[in-house]
């Protein structure tokens, strides 16, 4: 299909939408008419840049992603040497009448052997980095699919805007022409009144269209990240459709259910309260470590010092810790990381199936928005002929104004509708890219 915009073009409209977006989005600007807007002239991959330097989501994302690799740290330790020391003063009284007094120094190194607790906590603290590094990954993923959205939402209402313009000069310059021609003669009251009530509707329109600028302004940089004062002009040229390649809708949707990191979190989840599961069990098992103990003692700090290495006792072996057996919380814990463990598959089991689901709506939505899109182009081509055809025949006097006013409207609508059928399935391709995990969105 031939791109095309389907826009009335006109030599200034570049600079009446630089002005439009300039006040429509800066409301109570003649209170603050002293404090300057920074202007932002954006394309889709230039926003995207924009909130993933700006954003507070792109912080959170790099925070969670640093704790995961604290976690996994964590879990590490656990099964590292450990170094322990110690100073002590005291009194020792031997017999009734004989006291002393000094100092005792230790140190001691442990290295665990076999220990169920620790083992888990490794295990565990690896599945958790990973559901970190992907929970990371979903928050960066998200942003650029709601930048995307809303960037593309920001160019629709200005797209909309600027047929809210078109729509209005013309009623203006009809009604113009009705009013002289009522003072010929050549137009009736009825005409007039005609013309009147289109010009009031197309303003309405304006107003409409300013409206749902200024909240599309708003919501692109709250999730940008910009301030409040910053003016967002969109540059993106959408003269064609998203191209978003689906050879094979079950195989698109099978490749987001291996990919979509929401589903990945799931199953880590669901390892979590597995590894915590065999930990509950194993916790009855002894925790067995190496270890090497060496003290000193002296009636100063000084002397028990000086008899570290002469005089100190080293003590290494083998050391066991049997937990003490209490069956009832022994018990309860097993039944509890048990519960745990089937209500972590039933919600992985959930998230796999409501994913699928979301999948296959999402590639069947995208399919029918560039259906849509195709409708809308070839009605837009429709009108734009007949609105030709329709201003010859008014002047030729050979149609009605009321039939003129039904042509009009319709190339408003379809205008309108070619807009929001283009930005749609670049909304539908983001979603389907975010579904599948990607930060790159569908480019223009």
């Amino acid at each position: 299909m031939a791109q095309r915009s389907g826009l009335p073009q006109t030599a200034a409209r570049t600079t009446t939408l630089a002005a439009v977006l300039l006040f429509a989005a800066l409301p109570g600007l003649s209170a603050a008419a002293d404090i300057p807007a920074d202007t932002f002239r954006l394309s889709l991959a230039e926003a995207i840049q924009t909130a993933l330097g700006q954003s507070p989501v792109s912080t959170q994302a790099a925070v969670t992603r640093t704790d995961g690799a604290i976690t996994l740290a964590r879990g590490i330790n656990g099964m590292l040497p450990s170094l322990s020391g110690s100073v002590d003063y005291g009194w020792r009284h031997v017999g009734p009448d004989t006291t002393g007094q000094g100092w005792t120094a230790g140190l001691t190194v442990n290295q665990v052997v076999f220990s169920p607790s620790a083992f888990a906590g490794l295990v565990s603290s690896a599945v958790r980095s990973a559901y970190s590094s992907a929970s990371a990954h979903d928050q960066q993923a998200k942003l650029v699919y709601d930048v995307t959205v809303d960037y593309l939402n920001l160019l629709k209402y200005s797209r909309l805007k600027d047929v809210a313009v078109a729509a209005l000069r013309r009623a203006s310059e009809y009604l113009e022409l009705t009013r002289e021609k009522e003072r010929r003669g050549l137009a009736s009251s009825i005409d007039l009144l005609r013309a009147e009530a289109q010009e009031a509707q197309a303003r309405l329109g304006m107003l409409e269209a300013e409206q749902n600028l200024d909240v599309g302004m708003e919501t692109f940089k709250a999730t940008a990240g910009l301030g409040r004062n910053k003016v967002v002009v969109p540059t993106e040229e959408l003269e064609s459709p998203a191209e978003f390649e689906v050879s094979d809708q079950e195989s698109l949707v099978a490749e987001i259910e291996r990919l979509n990191p929401g589903l990945r979190m799931s199953a880590q989840a669901k390892s979590i309260a597995r590894v915590n599961q065999v930990a509950a069990i194993g916790s009855v098992l002894p925790d067995v470590s190496l270890y090497w103990q060496r003290s000193s003692s002296g009636s100063s700090l000084g002397s028990c010092v000086d008899n570290w290495k002469d005089n100190g006792t080293s003590t290494y072996g083998l050391r066991a810790e049997l937990p003490l057996l209490d069956i009832k919380s022994y018990v309860l814990d097993v039944v509890d990381a048990t519960n745990e463990s089937r209500r972590a598959a039933a919600a992985a089991r959930m998230a796999e199936l409501q994913i699928r689901s979301t999948a296959a709506s999402a590639v069947g939505t995208y399919l029918t928005a560039r259906q849509r899109y195709d409708l809308a182009a070839a009605t837009l081509t429709l009108n734009e002929r007949l609105h030709e055809l329709g201003q010859q025949q008014l002047r030729l006097g050979a149609i009605s104004q009321v039939d003129f006013l039904d042509v009009e409207a319709n190339l408003v609508d379809a205008q309108a509708s070619f807009v929001s059928a283009t930005c749609d399935t670049y909304v539908r391709a983001a979603n389907i890219a975010y579904l599948l995990g990607s930060s790159v969105p569908a480019k223009p």
